[in-house]
């Protein structure tokens, strides 16, 4: 107990030191820039510090649910597109739901672009440090790169989809950063590439699915790769993670969000007192009403005999009044040991890319068989192998919609990639094809001489 004590004590040491350092992003967060060149020095002077540098920036990311990457790219997407909405008036989070978002809406600056680049400058600071040390060892050194650089593409995949063309912020000096333009999507889509590629190289297969390992680099390039276009290169990634025999779908469907979950490619552990994941502390209600029901368009999407529909939806009926809500994760809170943590990537979606990739590489039979591993698990009929290529997508795109529901913004991602946001969400009262982007945060266009707004929003 006394080591686990004084390494948790490092990491917090560490950052308390992170987030000094990352007041030099200061037209990001608004903050004064200290001196940090020796400091920087003495976090990455031996293995057991970098290490430490390195949980630190996992314990940031895991602070506080609703935010990026704990939590709110599964919350806000699902309510600007058709899969989850308020069961109360929230001022802030409506604009979501009503597509009406405000560039001053304080969730968009400092839950999402806040966080995003809080992350990246980070990783920035983490990158420049493991490369100038000296004291740390080669083969951590080599680790921890591949780590954070595979968290800097994650944060960019994210910004992209969410902002579109956003500044591309790949070091730590405060004067360039705060004039840095909004660069083009492809580019930044070319920079993941590079980060996730390096990553792969570096990255090992052994560690445990809480820190990322080269299979977590595989399957989001393979995700990064689906929505590029790149066919091919997507099926051979996904395939890798596939055929690695790491993974499997777990069939009991109550199981597959725990912890143990054999399907789970790479989850963050929680940091807070009685947290699980941040999708049960958002979704499960802890008695009463739950503040998110799922849509009736969702809820008429799956077919009879779905038995995710039995195992993921739940209900609470209060007056005349049901509320049905998302029940992946089935804990809202609870005391030590967590038994749920933050599952980023699992293995169903690698199926799925792996499928939409072999249709447009005309190889329907295989993704035929790709798409029944899926609806087997599910409880549904298997789909016949002679399915015309348009058919195959359209059965694809309804099994991404069920099984990804209310994870990572999955839907909302996959409307606008696949230009379906205009046809399917235009029953919205306000909505417009601007929606399919969020707003630059007001504040950042006030500091940052640069960015410009996105359509739509002057």
């Amino acid at each position: 107990m006394k080591r686990i004590w004084l390494n948790i004590c490092k990491c917090c040491c560490i950052v308390s030191l992170l987030c000094l350092l990352t007041a030099g992003c200061k037209k990001f967060v608004h903050v004064d820039e200290p001196d940090a060149s020796l400091t920087t020095g003495a976090v990455f002077s031996n293995d057991s510090l970098a290490q430490a540098a390195v949980t630190g920036l996992y314990l940031i990311i895991m602070k506080s649910p609703k935010v990026f990457l704990n939590g709110g790219m599964s919350l806000f997407p699902a309510l600007s597109a058709d899969e989850l909405v308020r069961t109360s008036t929230l001022i802030l989070e409506d604009q979501f739901t009503n597509n009406s978002i405000l560039p001053g809406n304080g969730l968009v600056n400092v839950n999402l672009w806040k966080a995003a680049y809080t992350y990246i400058y980070q990783c920035n600071i983490c990158m420049e440090g493991l490369k100038r040390s000296t004291g740390v060892s080669e083969t951590l050194k080599s680790r921890l790169l591949g780590e954070v650089q595979f968290v800097r593409a994650l944060c960019y995949h994210y910004l992209v989809n969410v902002y579109g063309d956003v500044p591309l912020a790949l070091g730590t000096n405060a004067d360039v950063n705060a004039m840095l333009p909004r660069t083009p999507m492809n580019q930044v889509l070319d920079q993941i590439v590079v980060d996730l590629t390096a990553a792969i190289e570096m990255l090992m297969t052994d560690k445990p699915n809480t820190t990322p390992t080269r299979y977590a680099a595989q399957a989001l390039l393979a995700r990064v790769y689906l929505y590029k276009g790149n066919w091919s290169k997507a099926a051979e990634l996904a395939s890798a993670v596939i055929s690695s025999g790491q993974f499997a779908l777990v069939i009991d469907l109550d199981q597959v969000f725990k912890y143990t979950s054999h399907e789970i490619i790479f989850q963050w552990v929680p940091v807070q007192d009685k947290m699980n994941s941040p999708e049960g502390f958002m979704f499960v209600p802890p008695g009463g009403r739950p503040s998110y029901t799922l849509t009736k368009e969702l809820l008429g999407a799956f077919e009879v005999g779905d038995l995710r529909k039995t195992k993921w939806v739940n209900s609470v009926t209060i007056g005349t009044t049901t509320y049905n809500y998302p029940n992946k994760f089935k804990v809202f809170s609870s005391p030590p040991p967590s038994t749920e943590y933050n599952v980023v990537l699992r293995l169903a979606e690698l199926y799925l890319i792996r499928a939409e990739a072999l249709v447009k590489l005309d190889r329907v039979p295989e993704a035929v068989a790709d798409l029944n591993a899926i609806r087997s698990r599910a409880g549904l009929p298997e789909f016949s192998t002679s399915l015309s290529v348009d058919t195959c997508l359209q059965k694809i795109a309804q099994e991404r919609r069920i099984e990804l529901f209310a994870e990572w913004g999955h839907r909302w991602f996959d409307l606008k990639r696949t230009n379906r946001a205009n046809t399917v969400l235009s029953g919205k009262s306000n909505w417009q094809s601007e929606d399919q982007l969020y707003p630059i945060p007001q504040s950042e266009l006030e500091y940052a001489p640069n960015l410009k707004q996105n359509p739509g929003y002057e």
